[in-house]
């Protein structure tokens, strides 16, 4: 498939079929993630991969109490059902996520390792469209990085810290060609 294909094709899918994702089509998002440009060829990312839909559910969950706690601008459209309105029912969930470093606050790690990981599952992303899958990045679940209990119990290792929270799955719907705006170009300097 071509690049411009996958790049203007892929779309944030939030619909999925109960169509299980193969291990192999998994492992082929991973390692395409694991090309993505990165600081110094430090390759910092570590994947949790969840395919049980309970843990995806209580994932779920769990974040829509916590945006209930912190009075989050979306609490109240995602806390009016029982259904998965976070993940959306999607059969896989990936966590990039980094090992922890003495050296770094929590902050510096983000400050350091976040866009390397950002660009892990952009790659995830087209690499998913070429297979034919949907993918979404899950940015309210992120809202857990700071909930010790939970991420343990999703699997989440003391020494790691959660970045980018993705879902992955087939598209209940055909996916529908997109707009976007010409670049924005503050300043050109030549």
């Amino acid at each position: 498939m071509e690049l411009d294909v996958c790049i203007k094709g892929r779309r944030s899918v939030r619909s999925y079929t109960d169509e299980p994702v193969s291990k192999e089509q998994v492992e082929a998002t991973l390692e395409a993630g694991t090309w993505a440009p990165n600081g110094i060829g430090n390759e910092p990312w570590r994947f949790i991969v969840i395919q049980n839909k309970t843990l995806i559910k209580y994932v779920s969950d769990e974040t829509k109490t916590l945006m209930t706690q912190i009075n989050h601008p979306f609490a109240e459209r995602h806390s009016r059902t029982e259904a998965d309105t976070v993940c959306y029912g999607a059969p896989v969930l990936i966590l990039i996520c980094v090992e922890k470093n003495q050296q770094f606050t929590s902050q510096q790690l983000a400050d350091f390792y976040l866009p390397d990981c950002v660009l892990a599952a952009q790659n995830i992303f087209l690499k998913a469209y070429e297979l034919g899958l949907g993918t979404c990045y899950m940015g309210l679940v992120y809202l857990l990085k700071n909930k010790p209990d939970v991420l343990r119990k999703i699997g989440v290792p003391e020494n790691c810290e959660m970045m980018v929270p993705l879902i992955l799955g087939h598209p209940k719907n055909k996916l529908v060609a997109g707009r976007r705006d010409k670049p924005n170009i503050l300043k050109w300097t030549c």
